[in-house]
Order: structure tokens, then sequence, then C-alpha cells
């Protein structure tokens, strides 16, 4: 029954996606054209092409499968990134396997509306099967093996939340069964192969002791000839103190103590990509006319360059030179002393940029210059690195990644001074998930919360 679910999600997905593509494609043909194509053969096969490359792509990226534990952001970050591939696969064959000239216009709406017309579809399909499984249909039976913190956290904040759609249907424990759990408990671990052979389940979740290694690979067997999933939480993954992956050489399995989608090439040039390209249309848009009226102004009122160039930590652990506004009269002490609220340091103007992190905008050329990226950790002074590399934990993770203009910390509220060394280790920990958790959506997400923090909304730390 739930493969032939799978099978009609599959299809209603492709169809409605198809759909989608037709209707973006008629309406840049309208635009552009207004309603009459200037090849009709040209373009039919183009549009053609693009519905059966579009669903190969999908089904390559799974795009069609919808998670149990479904988080929306991660799914549309997938979505994303498919649909930037798509984009670029698309202009790519166009310009080497033919020599018509498509129009460009044309090829840019129909990608924008289609864009927008498949994100706002899986956000809409996303919340339908978020309802349809929290009112109970379809669930999936799963079996608890085990009692630790791990598997009653999974209980409290997974399994017993409706929107995830599991029903736990036992759970077997030599443990002693907190308050609340009673009504799951169903017998010892010596008890649980009579229960499968009367039961049907479509997972069990196993969590124990390296001394049930006989039980394990007993319950490994009866899924095996049962056709039962089975999903294991190693019991050190309780004591462990970050998250892991596992992955194999040989059959020898090998724990990664940290996920880092940066270390794809395809992540990074996807990235750069979109560093390169947001930071030229700020040259182009914003610097060139804006630039000239800062300088003015810095000049007028303060002596000392315009620039305030000075050393800072970036990607593994190496110096590079970070381009500011300056906002502060020359001083003895600048690569000592972070701003604090109220420095006599600060200038008027300083004060203002300091404010809406105008003083922030030449690091775009440190951006085109490729020792910064627009989002990442923030660089520290050298003086600061080599303090915080002590008293922080973990601090030196966040150096695995280019230094940004601003980031994942920044919007969090995680910015300005350090007046406490908990202070740092927040933003020092928001910036290690930034790491862990990096996706091409999430960086539009924060330079886009970014900018209207600029205009629309008072930061207290900023200064």
């Amino acid at each position: 029954m739930r493969k032939e679910k799978s099978k009609f999600i599959l299809l209603l997905f492709s169809v409605v996606d198809i759909l989608l593509l037709i209707a973006s494609f008629l309406l840049a043909k309208h635009l552009v054209f207004e309603g009459k194509i200037p090849h009709f053969v040209y373009y039919s096969s183009l549009i053609l092409g693009w519905c059966i490359f579009w669903v190969l792509i999908c089904l390559k990226y799974d795009l069609y499968e919808i998670p149990r534990i479904l988080f929306s952001y991660k799914v549309l970050a997938k979505n994303v990134y498919a649909l930037i591939t798509f984009t670029f696969l698309s202009a790519g064959a166009i310009f080497f396997l033919t020599d018509y000239k498509f129009s460009r216009l044309f090829f840019t709406y129909s990608m924008l509306f289609f864009s927008f017309f498949v994100l706002l579809w899986r956000l809409f399909a996303f919340a339908k099967v978020k309802s349809y499984r929290k009112t109970g249909h379809s669930p999936s039976r799963i079996l608890l093996v085990g009692m630790n913190e791990n598997i009653a956290t999974l209980i409290n904040k997974i399994y017993l939340n409706p929107k995830y759609g599991f029903q736990i249907v036992g759970l077997y424990t030599d443990a002693i069964v907190s308050q609340g759990l009673e009504s799951y408990y169903k017998g010892k671990l010596s008890e649980i192969t009579t229960f499968l052979e009367n039961n049907s389940v479509d997972e069990f979740i196993i969590s124990l002791p390296y001394q049930q290694s006989k039980l394990i690979n007993d319950l490994f067997r009866f899924a095996d000839n049962n056709m039962m999933r089975v999903s294991v939480i190693p019991e050190f993954s309780e004591y462990l103190s970050q998250s892991f992956s596992i992955y194999y050489i040989e059959n020898i399995p090998i724990m990664k103590l940290r996920s880092e989608p940066l270390k794809s090439l395809t992540n990074r040039i996807l990235k750069r990509i979109f560093d390169v390209v947001f930071s030229l249309l700020i040259v182009i848009l914003l610097f060139s006319w804006l630039f000239p009226i800062i300088a003015l102004i810095i000049k007028f009122t303060s002596k000392g360059p315009v620039f305030f160039v000075q050393e800072r930590t970036g990607k593994d652990d190496k110096a590079f030179k970070c381009f500011k506004f300056r906002s502060m009269t020359v001083n003895s002490v600048s690569d000592q002393l972070q701003a604090t609220k109220n420095d006599a340091r600060v200038t008027s103007f300083g004060a203002f940029m300091r404010k809406t992190s105008i003083d922030e905008l030449p690091q775009v050329f440190n951006v085109l210059l490729n020792n910064m990226s627009l989002v990442g950790p923030r660089p520290h002074m050298l003086k600061h690195t080599a303090e915080y590399r002590v008293l922080v934990d973990k601090f030196m993770v966040r150096h695995f990644a280019k230094p940004g203009v601003t980031g994942w910390a920044q919007i969090n509220g995680f910015r300005g001074e350090t007046k406490y060394i908990k202070d740092m280790e927040n933003r020092a920990a928001a910036d290690i998930w930034y790491i862990e958790n990096w996706s091409f959506f999430l960086d539009v997400k924060i330079v886009c919360s970014t900018a209207w923090s600029m205009f629309f909304k008072k930061d207290e730390n900023a200064f």
C-alpha cells in the first residue's frame, strides 16, 4: 500500500512540475513575443527537452521523496540547488548543442517564473503532507528497543509529535521506564521475539550496549527475513558531545565528527558564483555612486585615510588584510581593542556607519579577491583569535570556512562587543552551526535578513 502511495506522489509531483514548466513557458512567450513564438519547431523542442530534463534532475536529487521527518527549509534548499543546476545546464545545452539563437530574455523569464512556481508548489505540498500525517493517516509503525536518554529524547520530540506521522507499537527494555511511557512498554528484551512473530511493524529503532550484540544481530536477521527496516542509535552517541556521521572504507565503519557541506567542490563553486555575482552587483549599483559620497564625508569630518585596513584571521587560520571604511579617529590601539559602547574613538559619522553596517561595505572587494565570502563567520583581529582559541572551546572550528561580510551569528544577535566569554561562545556556536548546515538557500536567507536589518531594524549591539 505504501509503495503504491509513493508511486502516486511521484506521478503527482512530476505532472504538476511539468504543468508549471509549461505555464512558465507560455507566460514568458506572452511577455516576450506577445503570444507568437518566432520558430515553432525550435521552441516546441525546447519545452519538450526541458520537461524531460527537469524530471530527470528531480529523480537524481530525490526531489519527489518526502521524508518522514520533514524540515521544509532543507527540502527547499535541495530544490533551489536543483533549479540552479537546471538553469545552468539548460543554458549550456542551448549554447553548445544548437546554432539557433533563442531569446535570452525569454529564457530568463521562463527560468524565473518556473523557479517561483516550483518553490511555491513545494511549500504548499509540504504543508499538506504535514497536515495529512498530523491527522493520523498513513503512520509509520515503529518498535523501540532499549531505553536511554537518546530514545527518550526521540520519543518526546519526534515519535510523539503528530506532524511526523509515527505510531509507537511497543517499547522493549530491561531499564526502568519513566512515567508517561508505561502505555508503550510491552516487556523485557527477552520477550521481544514473541511480539515480532505475532505483530507487524515497519521499522524498529535499536539503542543497546555492545554487550547485547547477539540480540542486536538476531534482530537484524529477523528484520531482513521479514522485510522490516532497522535503524540503530549507537549508544556511545549518548555521551558524544557533537553530531557525527559514519562512512565505510572496505566495509570498515569510520566515524566523521562533523558535516561540512562546503568540502564539496560543487557547493564551493555555487557559493563562489553567488559571491562574485552579488558583489559585482553591489559595486555597480551601489558602490559606484555611494563610495564618493562616503569618502568625502569621512575626509571632511575627521583626519585620516578613507579606508581602515587591518589584518584579520581568515580561512585555515591564515591572516589577510580586511577592508573597512574608517569609522574611528586614527589611534595606536586599533589592533588591540575592539569597539565598545560610547567609544570615544568613534567619529560622529563613524557611529552612523557602524549602526547601519555601511563601514563593512568595502569588504565586497575582499569577497572579489577571494579571501572572504558574503556569508560566513565574521573575521576577528589576530590578537583576539590568539586569545579566544584558548578561552573558547572549539573556537578555531569556525576557521574551517572563509570569513563572511555577514553571518548566521550576526543575524541572530551575536555581534558587537564581547564583554564576556559566553558572548564569544554563543557566536562561535552559531558560526559552527552555519558551517555544518550550509546551503545556498541559507546564504540567500542570511543576505536578505542582513539587508533588511541595515534599513529597517535597529541593532543595539552595533556600535
